[in-house]
């Protein structure tokens, strides 16, 4: 595609030559010399006022719009005008055409410089509810210690002396309810930890193998006791560095789910990993009732409930799911689900292998 300023010469250099061929040709064919001289001076001075004027409009028209054509472009690329000096020209059309433009220009850059100065203004306060829930958290925790200790010592007859069957039924309820609202409180405080980049990692190098066999060992008492078998598929004797604690909570959450959702008598819950050149994915997959398609898209979210009756039997603040999908994007890698309703569920999430490259900021606030 020509620019305008190469097409408006071609044309006029063009038809110059045309013009002057045809002046030349009239003198070497006009049968009186003088009218073929006239001729040729004529053509000449038509041919060069073409040029010239060919020129003037260059400078009066395609020059300025060049200049404009490029004035949006570098708008079109930084939404600022970067020179908002007037485009010199004589034609009226053109000369509106940029004042318009740069008026334009004008409310776009403050429109946008406003609009940035919102999305800081909601950073800010949605930065700062952060920081407000995790200290109220912080303080709810704290007096839930002294609770749970004296809760435990009332349990134990040696302590504060011998209760009866209400009473025992009464500090036993309370002291459920207390590890509900302990635990409630302890994942709002991871939630907001993760969401304010506060996290600690930590890099050790594990075994992936014994990493699994400590799972299992941890969570067969519970499976036993509702007479689930919990298995598990790895035969390898890879060795990876990542943060250990933060991988066992991650399956810490996701067996307590499994758990929850398979039959008693009848459940299996398996636990392994399977590796590629770069990544370890680990999983969890149980035969509970499994997840539809339309719930599989939002489980990871905060406060997510498949079952937000309030006749619901299980128990749990929507939270762990969202939890693990933040340590796990902390490590530097993927979580994810595939289930078949009333079939099959299995969780996965992938950790690579190498060492995590970790930033942690530098912020003398404790939560």
């Amino acid at each position: 595609m020509l620019p305008i300023k190469h097409t408006l010469f071609l044309i006029s250099g063009v038809s110059s030559f045309i013009i002057f061929y045809m002046g030349v040709v009239n003198l070497l064919t006009s049968v009186e010399q003088s009218t073929g001289m006239i001729l040729l001076i004529f053509s000449i001075f038509v041919s060069t006022g073409t040029l010239l004027s060919t020129i003037y409009m260059s400078k009066s028209i395609t020059k300025p719009i060049e200049k404009l054509a490029q004035s949006m472009t570098e708008f079109s690329k930084t939404n600022k005008i970067s020179n908002k000096d007037q485009i010199k020209t004589n034609v009226k059309e053109i000369f509106e055409l940029n004042k318009n433009f740069e008026s334009m220009g004008i409310k776009v850059e403050r429109t946008i410089e406003m609009q940035n100065e919102y999305v800081q203004k909601l950073k800010d306060i949605d930065r700062k509810k952060l920081e407000f829930i995790s200290m109220v958290s912080h303080e709810l925790k704290t007096p839930l210690i002294p609770i749970l200790g004296y809760v435990q010592m009332l349990q134990k007859e040696n302590l504060l002396g011998k209760l009866n069957e209400k009473q025992i039924d009464a500090v036993n309820e309370i002291y459920t309810s207390t590890i509900k609202l302990d635990r409630l409180v302890g994942d709002i405080l991871m939630t907001q930890k993760l969401d304010l980049e506060k996290v600690d990692f930590n890099e050790e190098e594990i075994n992936v193998s014994e990493l699994i066999n400590n799972v299992i060992k941890e969570f067969k008492p519970s499976t036993d006791v509702k007479k689930i078998l919990l298995t598990h598929e790895y035969e390898g004797d890879t060795m990876i560095i990542t943060d250990k604690d933060r991988i066992n909570q991650i399956f810490s959450n996701l067996i307590k789910n499994a758990i929850d959702f398979v039959p008693e008598n009848t459940g299996k819950i398996t636990v392994g990993a399977k590796e590629d050149l770069t990544d370890i994915k680990f999983f969890v997959k149980d035969n509970g009732s499994g997840i539809a398609p339309i719930n599989q898209k939002e489980i990871f979210k905060k406060f997510y409930q498949i079952d937000t009756s309030t006749s619901r039997k299980r128990s749990g603040s929507g939270l762990g799911l969202a939890i693990c999908k933040g340590i796990v994007e902390g490590l530097g890698g993927k979580i994810w689900v595939e289930s078949e309703e009333n079939v099959q569920t299995t969780f996965f999430f992938k950790i690579p292998k190498k060492p995590i490259k970790i930033t942690i900021k530098n912020n003398s606030e404790k939560i």
